[in-house]
């Protein structure tokens, strides 16, 4: 990652983790829907010219009030984010190893209106899996995420309190 890029992302936490934190908003579905868009990018491994292979198995971490909120729907809304994964992923060519699979847990140190997503590339041994391609899982990455105060916003800089 350039370093450009590290200073805007570090820039855009700042600004939507003081946000979050002012404002006491609740997360919505729909931030998390680009949440998850963002880690398929940020994460995107090149295998050849023709497959950029993207992470499948999703850990959305919610505030405590955040998550009372929408466990009663985590299975529904894990579905309808996976299709939303599947379809963003078509457009931009990207591949999964295995079936995309998105959680919902709890996290007691994010306040209202902070998310963080952690993701790994898990491999299936079904046909979704390409010749050749090892089975073992890809080290997980975590990106946390503040309240976009704006359409696009991310999270807070690497190293902000509540990263593991």
């Amino acid at each position: 990652m350039g370093v450009l890029k590290k200073f805007e992302q570090r820039l855009e936490g700042l600004v939507n983790g003081t946000f979050a934190k002012v404002f006491k908003s609740e997360v919505q579905p729909v931030e998390i829907a680009g949440a998850l868009q963002r880690e398929c990018d940020n994460n995107a491994t090149i295998w050849n010219r023709d497959r950029t292979v993207v992470p499948n198995d999703f850990i959305v971490e919610l505030s405590t009030p955040d998550y009372e909120r929408l466990s009663p729907y985590s299975g529904q809304l894990g579905d309808e984010l996976a299709g939303m994964v599947r379809d963003y992923a078509k457009q931009q060519r990207y591949t999964f190893m295995g079936p995309i699979k998105v959680h919902l847990e709890k996290a007691e140190d994010l306040d209202t209106g902070l998310y963080r997503v952690r993701s790994r590339t898990l491999a299936s041994s079904s046909s979704q899996q390409a010749p050749g391609t090892s089975q073992a899982p890809s080290a997980p990455s975590a990106a946390p995420y503040g309240r976009p105060g704006a359409p696009g916003g991310y999270g807070y800089p690497p190293g902000a309190p509540g990263r593991p």
